[in-house]
């Protein structure tokens, strides 16, 4: 299998550990997923909150009102910028995280109950490198080829003339 195969694999596969959150209902997830990048990151600039989840801020702010509502997120002003705010979890948000966490993990775990300790150590291991890899950016794209310029047709001299027969 090439390289470019198996790393489509991987992808999928990827793909396929993620659907073990898709036992929540949607709006769930979103919650789950904006109190995880709190928690990860700490007190955050609404836009900021949006560039680590790649979603458009309006839709962050939708969702930002739930979290407040619900009493899971705060925000305060910042005191550096007086336009933005600054967006952190609260008590209550990271304990609803823990809660989702823990029951992910509990999906995985009956789903790998039949694995060795040392394959899942070797998992845990090739993950987090994937991970830290994944932290320093991807490398910018290659530029595009350059196509070769059109091959030129030799040039070659017209067949000389031969004299007509002269007439008579």
């Amino acid at each position: 299998m090439r390289d470019e195969q198996v790393l489509a694999s991987v992808l999928d596969s990827l793909g396929a550990v993620m659907e073990l959150r898709r036992h929540q209902p949607a709006q769930a997830r979103a919650r789950t997923a904006m109190l995880a990048v709190l928690s990860r990151h700490g007190e955050l600039r609404v836009v900021e909150l949006a560039e680590h989840l790649q979603v458009d801020m309006s839709a962050v702010s939708r969702q930002l009102a739930h979290l407040e509502q619900d009493g899971l997120a705060t925000r305060r002003p910042n005191p550096a910028d007086g336009r933005s705010c600054l967006v952190s979890p609260t008590e209550a948000g990271l304990d609803l995280l823990a809660r989702a966490r823990l029951e992910s993990t509990r999906r995985l775990a009956c789903s790998t109950e039949a694995w060795d300790r040392a394959d899942l150590r070797a998992l845990a291991g090739l993950l987090d490198r994937l991970h830290r890899d994944l932290a320093h950016g991807f490398p910018p794209p290659a530029p595009p080829a350059v196509p070769a310029p059109p091959a030129v047709p030799a040039v070659t001299a017209p067949p000389a003339e031969t004299a007509a027969p002269a007439r008579p």
